[in-house]
């Protein structure tokens, strides 16, 4: 490509990839355009909600960001997932979620459709988007029927029964469930060792993504790539032209790509120095946002930077704990008495699994992510009732309307005839 021009040679990429986040933001907070109508979620504004939302995904990355090597993550999906928790939860496990979740007592079912109603979910032209959410239940175990019946109705919730004891049969059903709508993207989100007998629900959410971008990419052949560590030999791609956005700060340079036929981009922020980054990276992120938000494109640009692949899997409960998420996942203490016939304490949080998978290449991005939250009881058999008739008995068969009744009986010695 012809010299001459602004050009961005991405060498130390720190890649923030806010597929659904960054398309909503944009939607509500563009310089220039018309905000949407306040949308009140209980007490909450649909601005609010992307606003809390937002804050939660940079809390988790920040988390992140000391676990070494590529990482990518969606915490929107993992947002999501502990909002169907959330409806489950009761009394102080309700706060602690709806704290971190910045809900703040308000209507989760219907901050979930407002949130969805805003993204551009869907598969149209070059552009698909896909959120879905699924529960696995106990069969047997007595779950609410209120509570299945919002998985189903709020976030469209496809519920599903496994039988006690058939675990390989769970997980190759949860696997295939996830894989089916992640294009193959994560085939294995559980393993077997996740789940054992006293599994009682695993709730699952997951978000697909896939797009060309508004202008292709050519290869660019090997670029020298610092790590912060030494320089690796690494394939790169190009493109030029008028169609990105360029922002700098004191110590990065950001750059927004768009995709074909959707309002979501990916942006790009390169840190000047990325070993230092967590002192500074909510700062910087939001600064560079700010601006991409208020600048416009124009500027002919040649942009190079690395293909790439990243698979990222990670259990989130410790990092989970650390934005203040504690007492769902102690025995004898959660409460999730609004998910099913139990007390206070039955049943908790045994794991958060999350996984996600990203794919960069000239022709544009497929990323999926997926979460599961796999819930147990203290002990099993755990019921309002239990009645073992092991002693002689009288049985009736009886026509409950008309209390008519057709046979009666007693067994003495159920081994006779």
């Amino acid at each position: 490509m012809a010299g001459g021009r602004a050009a961005v040679l991405v060498l130390g990429v720190a890649l923030v990839l806010l597929i659904a986040l960054l398309a909503v933001s944009q939607f509500v907070q563009r310089s220039g355009e018309v905000a949407p109508p306040v949308v009140v979620a209980g007490s909450l504004s649909l601005e609010g909600l992307v606003a809390r939302v937002n804050d939660f995904t940079l809390n988790l990355y920040g988390l992140l960001l000391d676990s070494g090597g590529n990482v990518v993550v969606s915490p929107f999906n993992v947002y999501v997932a502990l909002t169907m928790l959330y409806e489950g939860s009761g009394s102080t496990t309700r706060e602690e979620l709806g704290k971190a979740l910045g809900l703040d007592g308000g209507d989760a079912c219907r901050a979930y459709q407002q949130l969805l109603s805003i993204l551009p979910v869907g598969s149209g032209g070059n552009t698909t988007l896909y959120v879905a959410n699924g529960a696995w239940l106990r069969e047997g175990f007595p779950f609410k029927e209120d509570y299945v019946s919002r998985v189903s109705g709020c976030f469209g919730g496809e519920v599903r029964y496994f039988k006690p004891g058939e675990l390989d049969a769970l997980v190759g059903d949860v696997n295939s469930w996830v894989s089916e709508r992640t294009n193959g993207l994560i085939r294995e989100l559980l393993s077997r060792s996740d789940v054992d007998d006293r599994v009682v629900a695993v709730l699952i959410s997951v978000v697909y993504f896939k797009s060309v971008w508004l202008r292709e990419f050519e290869p660019y052949g090997e670029i020298d790539f610092w790590t912060g560590g030494g320089r690796v030999k690494v394939k790169a791609m190009e493109v030029e032209g008028r169609h990105l956005k360029v922002v700098r700060g004191k110590d990065y340079v950001a750059v927004e790509i768009p995709y074909r036929d959707t309002s979501i981009s990916m942006v790009v922020v390169m840190p000047e120095d990325f070993t230092n980054i967590k002192a500074r990276y909510r700062e910087l992120l939001q600064e560079a946002l700010s601006k991409i938000d208020e600048a416009r494109p124009g500027a002919y640009t040649h942009l190079v930077m690395p293909r790439f692949n990243i698979t990222f899997k990670s259990e989130l409960k410790e990092y989970l704990e650390m934005l203040g998420i504690r007492e769902v996942f102690k025995p004898g203490v959660a409460d999730l008495t609004s998910m099913a016939h139990v007390q206070k304490g039955d049943l908790y949080v045994d794991k958060v699994v999350h996984q996600a998978v990203i794919k960069v290449n000239e022709k544009g991005t497929e990323a999926a992510a997926a979460t599961a939250i796999i819930i147990k009881p203290i002990s099993l058999p755990l019921y309002q009732e239990e009645v073992i008739i092991n002693k002689p008995f009288i049985f009736i068969i009886r026509d409950r309307e008309s209390k008519i009744v057709l046979f009666i009986g007693h067994v003495i010695n159920p081994s006779g005839t």
